[in-house]
């Protein structure tokens, strides 16, 4: 998507950025609605019914590209079209885990589920450079397209795992007490606050930052799909690391390693040579899988399962709600300040957070109650 949105006659960073921001803004909005429907409904039902239909968003999205009929509005429209529909799958698929897997399997279940998810996005980051740069987006977008597809029918055999709410009061109150649950625990709020301005600085740089780096000083889609690639690795690792390793204090232990995001972002601010770029999105991919396995599990166990998905979305939507700034900022801070400085101020901003989230006692003091 965003070299082909950086290809088109006329479109800038900020082009890319709207896009972005189209797609990032309803997910937000929508994410707590999406927690109500998965606690009410089954949620492999939601996860593979919004799989389903994405497919059909990318194709549409491809067939623009593939054709030349590619704008920048209708990619935005398709994009927030994109973004509604994750909003729903997101609080749904983590919610369906525990009712797979015993409370004593939470930690392994969630590490190798990521496992063999972070092995299709290695193959899928380098698959995808190597298309843009043989074909073009279209093509690539429309494999992207099959592969949402086939997603969706395989979630949709498992539906039999999930629970349906017998009864269930208004969405407003629904939404209140998934609020409550959400604030009721201030490791929960602290952290997520932390990543509400970390997501922030990444999805800017990731997203609009990053490509217009790789574009200027290297080599293109190819050298941001070695990046995300290194980057996609680093999940693996991270995801194994996960499935072994119990640190007695997790959420001290994931805080202190989110500094490599920080590192990550000061490499590309030199910029360093690609390969050492890669080394710092691999230690950065580590640290999210790293986080995904511990921060979920954590949420797992400590959470009520009636209430799981709403507090997930409340978790997501915290986390992301500023990132489609993030993506509405990236594009114009290369204008005025260049991509240097564009890069230290949100590596500094990251070591603040990091430092900031280390202050709350709960964080540090949080221990493992699975075996």
């Amino acid at each position: 998507m965003a070299f082909g949105i950086l290809a088109l006659k006329g479109a800038t960073p900020s082009s890319l950025s709207a896009v972005l921001v189209a797609q990032a803004v309803p997910l937000v909005i929508f994410l707590p609605i999406g927690g109500v429907v998965a606690d009410r409904f089954k949620r492999a039902v939601i996860v593979s019914t919004t799989d389903i239909v994405l497919s059909g968003v990318i194709l549409a999205i491809a067939v623009l590209f593939e054709f030349g009929h590619a704008r920048i509005l209708y990619l935005a429209i398709l994009s927030a079209l994109a973004g509604t529909l994750g909003a729903l799958w997101w609080p749904a698929f983590p919610g369906l885990t525990p009712s797979v897997v015993g409370q004593d399997h939470l930690q392994g279940a969630n590490a190798y589920l990521q496992v063999v998810s972070n092995m299709g996005i290695i193959v899928g980051s380098a698959l995808g450079g190597i298309m843009v740069a043989a074909f073009g987006s279209g093509p690539a977008m429309a494999f992207d397209s099959l592969t949402f597809f086939v997603a969706g029918l395989l979630v949709w055999r498992l539906r039999s795992f999930s629970e349906v709410k017998t009864e269930s009061e208004s969405v407003i109150h629904e939404l209140r007490a998934g609020l409550h649950e959400f604030l009721s625990r201030r490791w929960v709020v602290v952290i997520v606050a932390a990543f509400s301005v970390i997501v922030l600085v990444l999805r800017g740089a990731e997203g609009v930052l990053g490509p217009v780096l790789v574009k200027t000083h290297f080599d293109g889609a190819k050298s941001w799909a070695l990046v995300i690639t290194f980057e996609s690795v680093g999940y693996l690792v991270g995801s194994i690391i996960g499935s072994r390793y119990r640190p007695k204090f997790p959420m001290l232990f994931c805080v202190m390693i989110t500094l490599s995001a920080s590192v990550y972002m000061l490499l590309m601010a030199l910029p360093a040579p690609l390969l050492l770029i890669g080394v710092g999105a691999f230690a950065w991919g580590a640290t999210i899988d790293l986080w995904g396995v511990y921060w979920m599990t954590a949420l797992q166990t400590h959470i009520p399962r009636a209430s799981l998905s709403r507090v997930i979305a409340y978790d997501a939507m915290g986390s992301l709600m500023f990132g489609p700034i993030g993506l509405a900022l990236a594009g114009p801070a290369i204008v005025l300040i260049g991509l240097r400085a564009s890069f230290l101020i949100g590596s500094v901003v990251i070591a603040l957070c990091v430092g900031g989230a280390l202050l709350e006692p709960q964080v540090r003091r949080l221990t493992s109650v699975t075996p």
